[in-house]
């Protein structure tokens, strides 16, 4: 469907959708402009499901206050064909890593699925990351993460757990193991673990609020009369923490985080347990901070063929925006290093093209067949490098 194109526009007619079909998912994919908060936001669902969504900033208004809407619909269309590109990408990486035993990239591509809520292709791709590493703490938490938002909260436990056993407990460990036994029933152990998370990092939340909601159900569990149970007050002062934390400053968070404070101001326990816990699963966030980074690089190695300059620079703004933080980080300085020479990879190859359009254009032309004959043959040399120090 086209966007719309002429005249004033309203909110409604600024939209894309196409209905993208994959190892037997249909997604939908709809793309607008919300001029209220000047964002291009894409939304992508299953059978009516929300699943995930992106936005992307854009004030478009000239000086007269007007919008340019061509400019909008071409950027527009662009982003939306962007998203589609990004689900495809994640299919046919799976598909060809299958061949692979590479816990790494198993991981981040599992990482990458449960950041949009693809909790089957998640949860397959973080088995094979522990089947090939089975020390892999991460790729455990990132199971038990899987099975608790698709709600198999036993399985949940039990995987979390074996992170438990293997190593460091760490409060978002702490946290994720609390909650899991939390939505499993067993409310004493979740408490346990949920205060020795906060003990650790007092600041920490979204674990305080956990904590809040596990009292919370006790209190329930053990009432002889549930409606002389109130909303603990520990749970409303640290929802309202955890939303003034900047991550969750968007308008979609806010009014999330606003919906739910005003619902428990009623002590409607039967509407506001189940939203509760909508809502902390939707607090689980196990993307890592470089998930783009990982992406590129899985799209290099199993993207299924050369990636183009325009997909390259498309990912460059996550390798080279620095602070005065990650300045410091040698893990930046490496990445960077990384992305590169996978740049001078792909302009190393289009040099090789651009001489031999030269030679196509000018049999004779000994210069440009000079240059060509001296680079020519390192292609697979350059692959090999790459692909040595990514693996």
């Amino acid at each position: 469907m086209e966007l719309a194109s002429g005249g004033e526009k309203k909110v409604e007619d600024l939209g894309l959708h196409d209905k993208i079909e994959i190892d037997k998912r249909v997604f939908d994919i709809h793309t607008g402009y919300v001029i209220q908060t000047r964002k291009i936001i894409s939304e992508v669902f299953e059978k009516g499901m929300f699943l995930t969504s992106k936005e992307l900033p854009m004030d478009l208004r000239n000086e007269k206050r007007k919008i340019n809407y061509e400019f909008l619909n071409e950027v527009t269309k662009d982003f939306h064909n962007s998203v589609i590109d990004e689900i495809e990408a994640l299919y046919l990486i799976e598909e060809k890593l299958e061949k692979f035993k590479h816990p790494i990239s198993h991981f981040h591509l599992a990482s990458l699925f449960l950041k949009r809520n693809l909790f089957l292709e998640a949860i397959r791709q973080f088995k094979k990351a522990i089947e090939y590493d089975p020390r892999n703490i991460r790729a455990y938490i990132g199971l038990g993460l899987a099975y608790l938002k698709s709600k198999e909260f036993l399985k949940a436990s039990e995987i979390l757990k074996k992170a438990y056993d293997l190593g460091d407990r760490y409060p978002d460990l702490l946290n994720y193991c609390g909650l899991a036994y939390l939505f499993a029933g067993n409310f004493d152990r979740a408490i346990t673990l949920l205060k020795e998370a906060v003990d650790l990092n007092p600041n920490y939340y979204e674990c305080q609020f956990n904590l809040g909601v596990a009292l919370y159900k006790s209190a329930l569990e053990g009432a002889k009369d549930p409606k002389a149970v109130a909303v603990p007050a520990r749970v409303i002062i640290y929802l309202k923490q955890v939303r003034d934390l900047e991550k969750y400053r968007s308008v979609v968070w806010q009014k999330q985080f606003n919906l739910l404070l005003e619902l428990l101001k009623d002590n409607n326990h039967e509407v506001i347990i189940p939203e509760i816990e909508n809502f902390q699963l939707r607090l689980i966030d196990f993307a890592p901070e470089k998930d783009k980074i990982y992406e590129f690089f899985l799209r290099f190695l199993f993207g299924g063929g050369e990636l183009s300059h325009e997909m390259i620079k498309k990912y460059e703004t996550y390798f080279t925006h620095i602070d005065n933080n990650t300045k410091n980080f040698p893990d930046f300085w490496n990445d960077l290093g990384i992305f590169n020479l996978i740049k001078s990879r792909n302009y190393y190859l289009r040099s090789l093209s651009e001489f031999e359009k030269a030679i196509e254009i000018s049999p004779n032309f000994t210069e440009a067949k000079k240059c060509r004959n001296m680079i020519k043959g390192n292609e697979k040399g350059f692959l090999i490098l790459l692909r040595a120090i990514l693996k």
